[in-house]
């Protein structure tokens, strides 16, 4: 009935044998036990460590760096407590954080500005309760700042405190 034409089973016939031999080549090459070449292996100096390190950073940098604790950057500063004479603060980063205790009437939102005068930085002030505040992360130039503490006493009279803080690094 139907009868191909002989360029079909030309092509078919062609096909086949091309993938018999692709197929015997690969399994060949698959089954073939090959002598393997064995490369000598230069151990350098860094993968003899004993622990791992990057790549990026020499190993006696790595030795001689020391994590630094964010405890160190609080200080501790309290408000209208007593009159203070200039306080000096040193830190070792390029921020610090105050907490402390407001001995006047507590802290409201508004009442307290605490402002990096060598940067501009203003503070945010959180309340820790009724009597207690903290800040956040107060950024700091390399060298000596200069933060004011402005609130307000119970009389109403405007009172500015001023901290002098030195960072060693940024």
């Amino acid at each position: 009935m139907f009868k191909r034409q002989a360029s079909d089973i030309h092509f078919i016939a062609v096909t086949f044998v091309l993938v018999a031999l692709l197929g015997a080549r690969t399994f060949f090459n698959l089954t073939e036990e090959e002598a393997l070449s064995v490369e000598p292996v230069v151990a350098s100096q860094n993968s003899m460590a004993s622990s791992r390190q990057p790549a990026s950073v020499p190993a006696a940098a790595m030795a001689t760096q020391k994590p630094e604790s964010a405890l160190q950057q609080f200080t501790q500063f309290d408000l209208n407590c007593s009159k203070k004479a200039e306080v000096k603060v040193s830190v070792n980063s390029g921020f610090v954080q105050l907490q402390g205790k407001s001995c006047g009437k507590g802290i409201h939102e508004g009442d307290v500005e605490i402002v990096n005068k060598s940067n501009g930085y203003t503070a945010s002030i959180f309340a820790r309760g009724t009597d207690r505040y903290q800040t956040d992360l107060i950024q700091l130039n390399k060298g000596e700042n200069e933060i004011a503490i402005r609130y307000r006493e119970r009389s109403g009279k405007s009172v500015e405190e001023v901290i002098h803080v030195h960072s060693t690094k940024i």
